[in-house]
Order: C-alpha cells, then sequence, then structure tokens
C-alpha cells in the first residue's frame, strides 16, 4: 500500500516530540501539532488562521520573534535560538526554537516553520547554580578567614603559652583551613568568570620580573622537597607587556605549583622565558609523575581531575586558560607519563 506524501507529513509532525508551528509568507499560521497545544494550552483551531507574532508572542514588535527576523524578514535558518513565547494562560515561558524560511519549487517564499521546545525549568535551574556557587563561597570565606586569623595568634602565644604537641595540631588545622580557603578563592574566581565579570585590567606588566617574584613564593615549598628551580630568560631586557598583573601572576603561581607537586623529591624544574617577535612564551617544564594521553585534551576543563587523589579544586588550569585566553594569548600542555609535563603560555606584547 503506498502511503501518501500527506500522510507522511501528518504522521511525522504528529510525533515529533517538540512543538511545530508552520506560517505563511505573512506569518499567519497554518499548522500546529499536539507537542505546540500542550506548551502552549492552545488548540490547533484557536491559532489557525492568526498571526504567530501576535497570538504567540503577545506583541506585534517583530524583533521579539525569531520566526519573523530569520524564515520570515532573513529568510535565514537558524537552530537553538532562545526567546519567549505567550501561553493561553498569559504565562510567558523561554522556548528554544529552530528556524527555517520554506520556499516552492520555483524558489519562491511561501513561508517558515518554527520547532521549539520549553526550556524554561532548565533556564531556572542555570540561574539558580549560578547565583548558589558565588553566594555560598562567600558566605564560607568570611568564617574561614577569621578562624585562620585566630589560629595564628593562638601559635603566636598571644593567648597563653602551648605545648608542642598542641601547636603541631594547630598547625594542622591552620593548613587545611588554608586549603579551604583557597579552594573558595577558585570558586569565587569560577563564578565571575562563568558570569563573565573578570575582565582584564591592563597595564605595563613586566613579565620577567613577575616570574622570578612567583619562583620566590613558592621556593619555600620548592625546598622542602629539595627541587632546584632554573630560570632562562634573554640577555637583552624584555619587551614589556600590556597585561593584568594580578591575573598574570595567578596563572604563573598555578603552574609552578603544580610543578613543585607533581614532581619527585630532588627534582628540577626550568623556567624558561622567550621574547619573540608579536609575544613573549613562558613554559614551565618539570620532570615530574606526568600526565597520560587520555586526560590531557581535558586538564582545562572545569573541575576536571586526572585522578580521584588529586588535590585541589580542578578549576586551576581552567582559570589559567580563560585568563590567558582573555589576553588574546594561548596555553597549551605536553605530558608523558613518567617523563613530566611542559605548560607554556604566550602573551602578546603592548601595541607600539
Amino acid at each position: 500500500m503506498k502511503i501518501e506524501e500527506c500522510q507522511i507529513y501528518e504522521i511525522i509532525k504528529n510525533s515529533l516530540p517538540i512543538g511545530f508551528t508552520l506560517v505563511d509568507k505573512d506569518g499567519i499560521i497554518i499548522d500546529f501539532n499536539p507537542q505546540a497545544e500542550a506548551m502552549t494550552g492552545y488548540l490547533k483551531s484557536e491559532v489557525l488562521a492568526k498571526s504567530h507574532l501576535e497570538i504567540l508572542h503577545g506583541t506585534s514588535d517583530r524583533e521579539a520573534c525569531p520566526l519573523f527576523t530569520y524564515a520570515i524578514q532573513k529568510k535565514q535558518q537558524t537552530v537553538e535560538t532562545e526567546t519567549t513565547l505567550k501561553k493561553k494562560s498569559g504565562e510567558f515561558i523561554t522556548i528554544a526554537a529552530t528556524i527555517s524560511p520554506l520556499f516552492d519549487k520555483d524558489r519562491r517564499f511561501i513561508g517558515g516553520v518554527e520547532l521549539f521546545r520549553d526550556v524554561t525549568e532548565l533556564k531556572k535551574l542555570e540561574r539558580e547554580r549560578k547565583n548558589i556557587l558565588p553566594t555560598f563561597a562567600h558566605d564560607m570565606k568570611n568564617p574561614v578567614t577569621t578562624s585562620g586569623g585566630f589560629l595564628s595568634r593562638l601559635l603566636s602565644g598571644k593567648a597563653g603559652p602551648l605545648t608542642e604537641g598542641q601547636k603541631s595540631y594547630l598547625k594542622i588545622i591552620k593548613d587545611e583551613l588554608k586549603k579551604l580557603e583557597e579552594l573558595i578563592i577558585d570558586f569565587l574566581e569560577f563564578s565571575r568568570f562563568e558570569e563573565k565579570e573578570y575582565k582584564p585590567l591592563k597595564s605595563a606588566c613586566n613579565i620577567e620580573e613577575n616570574l622570578t617574584n612567583q619562583m620566590e613564593i613558592v621556593r619555600l615549598e620548592a625546598d622542602q622537597k629539595n627541587i632546584k628551580f632554573i630560570f632562562e630568560y634573554p640577555e637583552a631586557p624584555v619587551t614589556i607587556i600590556d597585561a593584568d598583573c594580578g591575573m598574570i601572576n595567578r596563572v604563573i603561581s598555578n603552574l609552578l605549583d603544580n610543578a613543585v607537586k607533581y614532581s619527585n623529591p630532588g627534582a628540577t624544574v626550568i623556567v624558561r622565558l622567550t621574547d619573540r617577535e608579536e609575544d613573549v612564551f613562558v613554559e614551565v617544564i618539570d620532570t615530574g609523575v606526568g600526565i597520560s594521553e587520555e586526560h590531557l585534551p581535558y586538564i582545562f576543563d572545569a573541575f576536571y581531575r586526572v585522578s580521584r587523589d588529586s588535590r585541589g579544586s580542578g578549576l586551576g588550569l581552567y582559570i589559567a586558560k580563560t585568563i590567558i585566553e582573555a589576553h588574546g594569548g594561548k596555553i597549551r600542555a605536553i605530558s608523558a607519563p613518567g617523563k613530566g609535563s611542559t605548560f607554556s603560555f604566550s602573551l602578546p606584547k603592548m601595541e607600539r
């Protein structure tokens, strides 16, 4: 038995798990599927021969409707654009819509089709996730900082003498609080990056001086593992770059911390600075445990950890990548298990 084209059209349209609206070249609704009825609250009979714009968007402003903007005005197709839709009850919902213009066999424009799904709850969950993370982290930061301050006073003997055992326990508590504070700071920075609020405040930045200072800060931890730093830099002064020094220091600190953390006692970490024609190039080279090929493509992703034993939030390299790219530079990693890792980044020079 031959199935007619119109039958196939009806079967597919009515079986779609998403809303379907078909309009003519003037934006008048000429078809509406059951999922569209369920989402909007309108029956097909109530919307046929009505303006898609006015009945489903509650306005005569064509800019409010992607079906008008793309299919009717621009004659273009678009995938997953977000807009609001007005239900029969008067409630507005957020939809993700895919739009296509329709042409006849002679390529004359005859109308458009909109496929749409309700993403209201999904957008709500996204907003809640974005709001709860910075709020939670911020509320934790103050008591952690305060607790650390009182522990420092106790360890200094300002509240009375302590036994060596008491000092040892308090020092462990203070170190663990410090780790927690670093995690909270990572989460706060991550939330700012997610909201696009963290933009570089650029000024003249001496990258050679920054590298030297950050190596001195990390040197105490390096000395505890007998790890040696070698700093290789050009004989001529390196060109000053236009960058947010505080943000670049965060990147350098993260790469140096990781190099020390994952290097074996007695190892050497090489920090190499190269002054190239259009940018400066920094490499941090260690001979530590390395990273396997299966993990390497994902190490700059937020919250990614190479193993469950990994310390930290899993945000350090994500933040480093975001900072470098915000400066117009690039960051990459080369590594092999048992042979160490090389993390490198480039930063454009100041425009002359």
